[in-house]
């Protein structure tokens, strides 16, 4: 096998699994865990096509039974909150690279936690199946703005719990892009 260079792979990637957005390494701490609490994650402009979206713990969650639910809103034009599918169970206890995993398809399909730290057993609809299709064009052409974010529910990280947020997509209107917040 060729030892491609890593532009190369790069590359290789974002056409295979769309374009790469992760948060800061462990950037989402225990403040951001806070029941009610609602994180924005990244900012989508314009239209895009979301492929898979997942929150990796990188320090264990606590006892707590916080969940997690994602969620877009757009700013330009004003469309409130809209779920991106049903909360996810319990990350009490939960490791590190213990993955909260939006899968795409129906909005009312609960976000799934992987079967363990370090394994996602499940993925999103992807290309073949029902990825969500965000933001879009104004009737002059102009790309709406938006961010995708997390909302806590049920009861507040106490601990030491980080965790990173990733998305993969692919552009569908010109100049559309998403871009970490965090």
């Amino acid at each position: 096998m060729p030892n491609y260079a890593p532009s190369t792979r790069a590359r290789i990637a974002d056409l295979i699994t769309g374009m790469h957005v992760k948060t800061g390494d462990g950037v989402l701490v225990a403040a951001n865990f806070t029941n009610a609490a609602q994180t924005e994650l990244f900012t989508v402009v314009g239209r895009i096509m979301l492929l898979q979206m997942f929150v990796e713990l990188t320090a264990a969650a606590d006892a707590n039974a916080t969940q997690v639910q994602f969620n877009c809103t757009f700013t330009t034009p004003a469309i409130g909150v809209n779920a991106m599918g049903a909360k996810c169970a319990s990350i009490a206890n939960k490791g590190a690279h213990t993955r909260i995993t939006w899968i795409g398809g129906v909005v009312a399909t609960a976000h799934v936690l992987t079967d363990s730290a370090g394994l996602t057993d499940v993925v999103a609809s992807g290309l073949g199946g029902n990825p969500h299709i965000l933001g879009g064009e104004t009737a002059d052409g102009v790309n709406t703005v938006g961010t995708i974010g997390m909302l806590i529910s049920d009861a507040t990280q106490a601990g030491t719990i980080s965790a990173t947020g990733h998305i993969y997509y692919i552009p569908m209107s010109v100049g559309a892009y998403a871009a970490a917040l965090l």
